[in-house]
C-alpha cells in the first residue's frame, strides 16, 4: 500500500496534533458521543518560530471552492431532511452530501495492474462522499464542473488530488470495496470534492453503503443572515438537535470542521495504514502490525514522561513541551490521557479513524475539560503549542 517517507513528511513540515480540552458549550461535534475538545491538524497559517526550533507549516489554502452556506449536525441529518430543505424559504439551491468511511480491498491502475491489495482481513479506510450530480453541479467552479458531473453521472468516482497521489491512481484506474468496483473518472482539487478521498453519485453510494447525510451546502437570497439560516435549518430537525451552521467562507474544510483536517491530509503526513474493525467493538481497529512498527514509538518527553505517538509527531511535541517547561508553565499540565489509540472519531462506526489512530493526537487535562464545558487550559500553554503547529480544541469550529 501507499507509504510516505520520513523525508517527504519533513519536506512538508506539517505536524498535526490534538491537545484535549473542552470546546465551548455552543460548539457541537459532527459525530455522536464526542470526546472532549481537541487540537487537530495543521494550523491555518505558519506559526512563528520558537527558541528551540522551527514549527510546523500548514498546507496551502485552497481557492477553488464556490462560497456557500454550510450546516451539519451530530450524527448526520435525518433521512427526510434532504427533501424538506429544498422548500425552505430564502434558500435558492441546496445539496446534501452523504459521507461514511468505506473500506477498500484493492485498486488497479488504468492498465489493469494491481496497485494496492491489503492482506485480508486488512483493508484501507477511505473517507467517501456521495452526491446527486445535478444538485452538486452549481457548487462546483466553472473549470471543474463538466468533468466532475460527467464522471458522476456515468457512475464513476472522482478523486481529490491528494487522494489520487496516495492511491497512485488517475482516470481509468479502479477502486474495489469488497464486491463493488468503481472506476475513476476524474481527479479534481481537494476542496472541490469536499476534501473527501473518493466522491461518487448517490446510486453508487448506496451500493457502497454511504448512508450518513453528512452536511448541507446552500445558496441563499442576498438578505439571508446566519441567524435566519440557522433557524430555518433547525425547524426541520428534532428538538435539541446539535446543529452547526457557517456562513459562506466561514471554514476551510467544509467536510468536518475548521479545526479538524480531513483524513486525506492526516494520511499524507503521518502515513496511511491497513486495518479492520474489531468484531467485539467495531469502533476500535485492528491495525497492520507493519505500519505500527514503522510509525508508532514510545519515547520519553518533557513533563509527560513516556508517551506512545507517531514518530512524525515527536519533534513538535517535544519542542512544545520544552518551551512550556522553560516558560515555567509545567504546573498547568495536570493529566496526560494518551496519544495513540486505534479507534474511530468519537468511537462512531461510520466515522473515519481518529487522529489518535495515527498517533497524531495528544490529550492533556482531559478530565478537567469534559465535552461541552468552558475550556480551562492555561492560555500560555495553548499559545506555545499553537506556535508548534498544534490546534487547540477550545478554538474548534465543530
Amino acid at each position: 500500500m501507499t507509504r510516505i517517507t520520513r523525508a517527504q513528511a519533513r519536506r512538508r513540515r506539517t505536524f498535526t496534533a490534538l491537545m484535549s480540552v473542552s470546546v465551548l458549550a455552543l460548539i457541537v461535534i459532527l459525530w455522536p458521543k464526542g470526546t472532549s475538545g481537541q487540537l487537530a491538524a495543521p494550523p491555518r497559517t505558519a506559526p512563528a518560530a520558537t527558541s528551540t526550533g522551527s514549527p510546523a507549516v500548514s498546507p496551502a489554502s485552497s481557492t477553488h471552492t464556490v462560497p456557500a452556506w454550510l450546516a451539519w449536525m451530530s450524527g448526520g441529518f435525518p433521512a427526510t431532511f434532504r427533501n424538506q430543505i429544498r422548500s425552505v424559504d430564502g434558500l435558492t439551491q441546496t445539496v446534501v452530501v452523504a459521507g461514511d468511511t468505506r473500506w477498500m480491498t484493492s485498486s488497479h491502475d488504468a492498465s489493469g495492474n494491481l496497485v494496492d491489495q491489503p492482506t485480508p482481513p486488512y483493508e484501507i479506510p477511505l473517507d467517501a462522499f456521495a452526491v446527486d450530480p445535478t444538485g452538486y453541479a452549481p457548487f462546483l467552479p466553472d473549470d471543474q464542473r463538466d468533468a466532475i458531473v460527467t464522471a458522476l453521472r456515468k457512475g464513476e468516482a472522482v478523486l481529490g488530488q491528494t487522494s489520487a497521489e496516495l492511491r497512485r491512481l488517475g482516470p481509468g484506474g479502479s477502486l474495489s470495496f469488497g464486491d463493488v468496483t468503481v472506476q475513476v473518472g476524474a481527479v479534481a482539487p481537494d476542496d472541490v470534492v469536499g476534501w473527501s478521498e473518493v466522491l461518487v453519485n448517490r446510486d453508487v453510494g448506496r451500493r457502497l453503503g454511504i448512508t450518513d447525510e453528512r452536511y448541507l451546502l446552500a445558496f441563499a437570497d442576498p438578505g439571508m443572515t446566519l441567524s435566519r439560516f440557522t433557524n430555518e435549518v433547525r425547524s426541520l430537525l428534532p428538538p435539541d438537535s446539535y446543529l452547526r451552521t457557517v456562513p459562506p467562507g466561514g471554514t476551510q474544510f467544509v467536510r468536518v470542521a475548521s479545526g479538524v483536517d480531513p483524513p486525506v491530509l492526516i494520511k499524507k503526513v503521518f502515513g496511511e495504514f491497513d486495518a479492520y474493525p474489531r468484531s467485539d467493538d467495531p469502533a476500535y481497529l485492528n491495525m497492520d502490525p507493519a505500519w505500527y512498527d514503522t510509525h508508532i514509538q514510545t519515547r520519553t518527553v518533557p513533563l509527560l514522561g513516556a508517551v506512545t505517538c507517531n514518530v512524525q509527531l515527536f519533534p513538535a511535541l517535544i519542542g512544545a513541551l520544552t518551551d512550556v517547561e522553560a516558560a515555567g508553565l509545567g504546573g498547568a499540565i495536570h493529566v496526560y490521557s494518551g496519544c495513540y489509540a486505534a479507534r474511530t472519531v468519537a468511537r462512531s462506526t461510520t466515522a473515519p479513524p481518529s487522529n489518535h489512530a495515527y498517533g497524531a493526537a495528544i490529550d492533556i487535562n482531559a478530565p478537567e475539560n469534559p465535552y461541552g464545558s468552558t475550556p480551562t487550559m492555561n492560555r500560555g500553554v495553548v499559545k506555545i503549542f499553537e506556535r508548534w503547529g498544534f490546534d487547540w480544541g477550545g478554538r474548534f469550529l465543530i
